[in-house]
């Protein structure tokens, strides 16, 4: 699914870095795996209200990691 990432410690500064192709849409708390840099989702959210072609969806990424969770495997993001 296409995802306009946005990066920034809040929505109303972040900045965006364009859209992405992700298997699943990612949940806050998750990691992703953005240019191999991991980063820590901070929302997600749909944008219904949106009148042109392209992601319908969002998510703003705030902090990244320096070590990620051990276990899990990052969500793996592709340039749109």
């Amino acid at each position: 699914m296409l995802i306009t990432v946005y990066e920034g410690a809040s929505l109303e500064i972040a900045e965006a870095r364009g859209a992405m192709h992700f298997n699943t849409l990612p949940s806050r708390g998750d990691e992703v795996l953005i240019d191999r840099t991991t980063f820590v989702v901070d929302r997600a959210w749909h944008r219904p209200s949106e009148a042109y072609y392209g992601a319908k969806l969002g998510i703003l990424i705030t902090e990244k990691v320096v070590e990620p969770a051990a276990p899990r495997t990052p969500t793996l993001a592709s340039v749109a």
